[in-house]
C-alpha cells in the first residue's frame, strides 16, 4: 500500500514537471512561478476559509434537521411497536393506527424533512463545484499577463473539475453561443447545466489563454525585426520569444493531454492533427499582413500582379527559415509535443494562405482569362523556389489551383481565341505569305519564313511556353489540341485554297505566255517574265509550309512534347483494344479522371508498337505539311515544265534536221530556235534559286530536266530524219541545254557540278552525229566506230537483243533502249541510202 501511494505521488510530480517546465528555459521562471504559487495559496485559503463559514453553517442547519428527523423516526419506531404488540387481529394491518391523522402527518413531515436535506447536499456540492471552477477562471485571468505558469496551472486545474463532473453520455459539442449555467426558479440548476457551465468556462480560458500567449510571442517576433531579417543579438526579445514559445507549448500539450476528457465531453478545441500551437501562430502572423496588403482595397491588392504578393511571401519565409532552422526546431525538439520538421511545417502552414489568395481573385483570374497563365508561371517558379531553396516537401498549390476545372476551362478558351485572333489579323494584312528575310541572311538549305509562317510558328511556341510549367500531361494535351493544332489546321486549310485558286487560273496563264512567247525570238528577262511573278507566289506558300513543318519537327523532338507522346503511348497500351495513340486528339474533350490517372502517373510499360518509338505528338501534323509541301513542289515542277515545254514548240517542229546547206564551218551556233529560250530559262532558274532551299531548287531542276530529256528523245530526236550535219547541230543544242542546267545546278555552291545532264538526248545526238566512215576521226565524246562499222549490227534482224546490248555497252550507249537505237540509226539520211534502205 506505501508503494502504491509512493508510484502516484511520483506520478503526480511528474505531471506537474512536464506541464510547468515543457522546456529547459522554462526553470528559470521557477522563482516567479514560486511567487504565484503563493499568492495563490494565499487567496485560495482565504476563499477556503469563507466557504469553511457557509459550509459550517450549512452543517448546523442540516445537523438540526437530521436531529429532529431522528427523533421523530424514534417516536414513530415506539408508536409502531405499541400498535403491532396491542393488535391480536392478524388481519389487521400493522400500519393500521388509532389515530391516523396524526400517523399520515409525521410521515409527510418526515418525507419533507428528508427532501430538504438531499437538496441541501446537492446544493452544496453544487456551491462547492462553482467556487472551485470560479476561482480557477480568476486564479487564470489574473495569471494571464502576470504568470504564465499559474495560468497554466488553473487551466489544468479547470480540466481536472471537467474531468469529474463529465459523465461520458452523448454531449453535444459547445460552441461560442452556447449557454452557461441556466438557473431554475423552481431550484438549484441541475446537474447537466453545471456541466455546460464547466465546460464554458474551459473555453473562455483556453481562448482568452491562447490569445494572450499568441500576443505575447507576436511582440517578440516584432522585436526581434519580423518580418524583416531577424536581429538574435537581442538576449531580451529572444527570452521573451522563448517564454511565449514555452507558453504556447505548454497550452498546447495540457490539451492535448485532455483530449479523451474533451471527446467525452462534446468539446472540440484542438483537432488530433494540428500543428504545434507556437508555429501555427507564427503563420497567422504571415496570414494577417497577406490580408492587409493583398486582400484589402489597398493598391498593392492586384490580382494581375501575382509576382507581388508571392514574392513577399517568399521575402518572409527567407527570413525566418534561418530562425526556424537554428532556433526554434531546438525549441520544438525540447518540448512533448509530436517531432516536426519546424521548416517544413511552417511552410505547410503558410500555403493556405496563398490558396486562400488565389480564391479571393478567381473571379478575376476567370474574367482575364490569359492573366490565368502568368498566375500559373509564378505559382510554378514560387514552388520551383519552396522546394529546391527551402526543401519544401508537401502537396503542390498548383496543382490544386488548376484543379478547378471552371478556371481551367476559362484558360483554355482564352488561348484559343487569343491564337486565332492573332493568325486571322495576319492572314489578314496584305501580303501574308511574303518572305521577310534577306537572302544573305540565310543558307541556301534553310526555309525561309513568311510573316504568316513566323506568326504561326511564334503564337504555337508562345503557347507552349505558357503551359509548359503545367504539371498535368492531360492538361498540357487539352491546350494542345484546343489552342495549338487549330492554328496548324487553318495555315493548311488556307494554303490548300490558295493552290486550289492557282490551279484553277493560273496554269492556263502560264501555259498561254509560255506560247506568245515562243513566237517571238526577242529574249525576256526574269523582271518581265510572268513565269517568274507566279513561281515568287508559288514559293512563297512552300517556304511557309516548310518553314512551319521544320518547326513542327523541332517540337516533336523536344523534351516536353516528347513527354506528352509517352503519356498518350502509355494510356494507348492502357486501354488495349488496338488503340492508337495517334489518335489522342478524338476524344480529349471528354476525358475522365480514369483518363488522368493514365497520362498523369502512367505505368512502367513497355511499348507494344515499335512504330510508336518513331513517332510523336506532331507526327500527323509533320506528316500533312509535308504532304501540302509536295503538292506545292510539284506544282513548281509543273508550271516551270509546262512553260518551257510551250516554248520548245518550234523547236519541236522543226524540219530543218535532214537538210545539207546547215553552217558546219561553225560548230558554235545553236537552233535558232533555242536563241531566246535559252537566256530567259537561265534568268528564270537564278531567280528560282533564290526563292526556294537548295534542296529544292536542285529537286526542281532535276525534274525539268528530266521533261526536257524525255522531250528532246521522244519529240525531236525520235521524230524526225537527221543529216549528219543535223545530227551535229541537235549536239550543239543538246550540249549548250546541258551546260545551262550544270551550271544552274552548281549556283550557291563552292564546287563547278561536273554532272552530265540530259543523258538519254545526249546519246541520242552522239548516236545522230556519228561519222559514217572511218576515214573521219571521231571527236573525243563521239563513237569510237563509226556509224558503217556497227550500225547494220543493230538494225540487222539477225542479231539478238543480247548481242545488241553487249555492242551498245561497249559504245557508251546505255540509256537508250535497243529499239530507240534502231530507229535512230534507220534514221540517219546516209545510213539509208549506204544500206539502201
Amino acid at each position: 500500500m506505501a508503494n502504491l501511494e509512493a508510484d502516484v505521488a511520483h506520478e503526480a510530480v511528474r505531471q506537474f514537471l512536464d506541464g510547468h517546465f515543457a522546456t529547459l528555459e522554462s526553470l528559470e521562471l521557477i522563482g516567479d512561478l514560486l511567487n504565484d504559487e503563493e499568492s495563490t495559496h494565499a487567496q485560495l485559503e482565504k476563499d477556503l476559509d469563507n466557504a469553511s463559514h457557509a459550509t459550517e453553517a450549512l452543517r448546523d442547519e442540516a445537523t438540526d434537521i437530521s436531529q429532529s428527523l431522528h427523533a421523530k423516526a424514534l417516536a414513530l419506531i415506539d408508536l409502531h411497536s405499541e400498535v403491532v404488540g396491542a393488535s391480536t387481529d392478524e388481519s389487521v394491518s400493522a400500519w393500521q393506527f388509532r389515530d391516523g391523522t396524526e400517523t399520515m402527518d409525521l410521515v409527510a413531515d418526515l418525507a419533507a424533512k428528508l427532501e430538504s436535506y438531499g437538496k441541501l447536499s446537492c446544493a452544496k456540492t453544487y456551491i462547492d463545484t462553482l467556487l472551485e471552477v470560479e476561482q480557477a477562471r480568476q486564479s487564470a485571468r489574473q495569471s494571464l499577463s502576470k504568470s504564465p505558469q499559474g495560468m497554466l496551472s488553473a487551466y489544468r486545474k479547470l480540466f481536472d473539475i471537467l474531468a469529474a463532473h463529465c459523465s461520458g453520455g452523448s454531449a453535444e459539442p459547445l460552441t461560442s453561443g452556447s449557454a452557461t449555467s441556466d438557473y431554475s426558479a423552481d431550484g438549484p440548476p441541475q446537474p447537466s447545466n453545471l456541466l455546460e457551465h464547466i465546460k464554458q468556462s474551459v473555453l473562455e480560458i483556453w481562448n482568452e489563454a491562447n490569445k494572450a500567449a499568441a500576443s505575447a510571442q507576436s511582440q517578440s517576433l516584432s522585436s526581434l525585426g519580423w518580418p524583416a531579417k531577424m536581429d538574435l543579438s537581442s538576449s531580451a526579445a529572444v527570452g521573451a520569444f522563448d517564454s511565449s514559445f514555452s507558453t504556447l507549448a505548454s497550452l498546447d500539450h495540457i490539451t492535448r493531454a485532455a483530449s479523451d476528457t474533451l471527446a467525452r465531453c462534446g468539446l472540440s478545441l484542438r483537432a488530433d492533427d494540428a500543428p504545434p500551437l507556437p508555429l501555427e501562430h507564427m503563420a497567422r502572423a504571415v496570414d494577417i499582413r497577406m490580408r492587409y496588403h493583398f486582400e484589402s482595397a489597398r493598391t498593392t491588392s492586384r490580382a494581375d500582379k501575382p509576382e507581388w504578393w508571392l514574392s513577399q511571401v517568399l521575402g518572409m519565409l527567407r527570413n525566418t527559415v534561418t530562425f526556424l532552422e537554428s532556433h526554434v526546431q531546438r525549441l520544438v525538439d525540447g518540448t512533448t509535443l509530436p517531432r516536426v520538421d519546424a521548416r517544413n511545417e511552417f511552410i505547410r502552414l503558410v500555403l493556405p494562405v496563398v490558396q486562400r489568395k488565389l480564391a479571393h481573385d478567381r473571379s478575376e483570374y476567370i474574367r482575364g482569362g490569359l492573366a490565368i497563365a502568368h498566375v500559373v508561371h509564378e505559382l510554378a517558379d514560387f514552388e520551383h523556389t519552396l522546394r529546391d531553396v527551402f526543401f519544401y516537401d508537401g502537396p503542390s498549390v498548383l496543382d490544386q489551383f488548376l484543379a478547378d476545372s471552371d478556371l481551367f476551362a476559362a484558360w483554355v478558351e482564352a488561348e484559343r481565341a487569343n491564337a486565332v485572333e492573332s493568325y486571322m489579323q495576319t492572314i489578314a494584312e496584305p501580303n501574308p505569305f511574303e518572305l521577310i528575310y534577306d537572302d544573305d541572311m540565310l543558307g541556301a538549305d534553310d526555309a525561309k519564313p513568311s510573316r504568316l509562317a513566323e506568326k504561326v510558328v511564334l503564337v504555337t511556341e508562345d503557347v507552349a511556353e505558357r503551359y509548359a510549367v503545367v504539371p498535368s500531361c492531360m492538361r498540357r494535351l487539352q491546350l494542345l489540341s484546343t489552342a495549338q493544332f487549330p492554328i496548324l489546321i487553318a495555315l493548311v486549310e488556307d494554303i490548300e485554297g490558295e493552290i486550289d485558286e492557282f490551279s484553277r487560273i493560273s496554269l492556263a496563264f502560264i501555259r498561254d505566255a509560255g506560247i506568245a512567247n515562243a513566237v517571238t525570238t526577242k529574249p525576256t528577262t526574269a523582271a518581265q517574265s510572268p513565269l517568274v511573278s507566279q513561281l515568287a507566289r508559288l514559293t512563297s506558300w512552300y517556304q511557309t509550309i516548310w518553314y512551319v513543318e521544320e518547326a513542327a519537327d523541332d517540337w516533336n523532338n523536344s523534351a516536353n512534347y516528347v513527354d506528352l507522346w509517352a503519356a498518350v503511348c502509355q494510356r494507348a497500351v492502357a486501354l488495349g483494344r488496338n488503340t492508337d495513340p495517334r489518335d489522342w486528339r478524338m476524344d480529349c474533350d471528354e476525358w475522365s479522371d480514369t483518363d488522368r490517372v493514365l497520362l498523369d502517373e502512367p505505368a512502367r510499360q513497355t511499348l507494344v508498337n515499335d512504330d510508336w518509338l518513331d513517332g510523336g505528338i506532331w507526327q500527323r501534323a509533320i506528316g500533312t505539311l509535308r504532304e501540302l509541301k509536295q503538292r506545292t513542289l510539284d506544282l513548281i515542277s509543273r508550271a516551270i515544265n509546262k512553260d518551257v515545254v510551250g516554248q520548245l514548240r518550234a523547236y519541236r517542229k522543226k524540219s530543218s534536221w535532214d537538210a545539207g546547206d546547215i553552217d558546219a564551218s561553225d560548230d558554235t551556233n545553236i537552233s535558232i530556235e533555242l536563241s531566246g529560250l535559252l537566256p530567259e530559262l537561265s534568268s528564270v532558274l537564278a531567280a528560282l534559286a533564290t526563292m526556294v532551299p537548295f534542296r529544292a531548287f536542285v529537286l526542281l531542276l532535276r525534274q525539268l530536266e528530266t521533261e526536257l530529256d524525255t522531250f528532246l528523245v521522244e519529240r525531236v530526236a525520235l521524230a524526225h530524219s537527221f543529216s549528219p550535219i543535223g545530227g551535229q547541230q541537235f549536239a550543239r543544242d543538246v550540249d549548250a541545254l546541258s551546260q545551262l542546267f550544270c551550271s544552274s545546278a552548281s549556283r550557291g555552291t563552292t564546287k563547278k557540278s561536273k554532272q552530265c545532264m540530259l543523258l538519254r538526248s545526249r546519246e541520242c545526238s552522239r548516236i545522230l552525229a556519228c561519222c559514217m566512215d572511218s576515214t573521219t576521226a571521231p571527236a573525243a565524246d563521239d563513237i569510237p566506230l563509226s556509224l558503217g562499222e556497227w550500225g547494220p549490227t543493230v538494225t540487222s534482224l539477225d542479231a539478238s537483243d543480247r548481242e545488241t546490248e553487249l555492242l551498245l555497252k561497249k559504245l557508251g550507249i546505255s540509256r537508250l533502249s535497243v529499239k530507240e537505237v534502231r530507229s535512230l540509226v534507220v534514221q540517219r539520211i546516209d545510213f539509208e541510202r549506204i544500206m539502201g534502205v
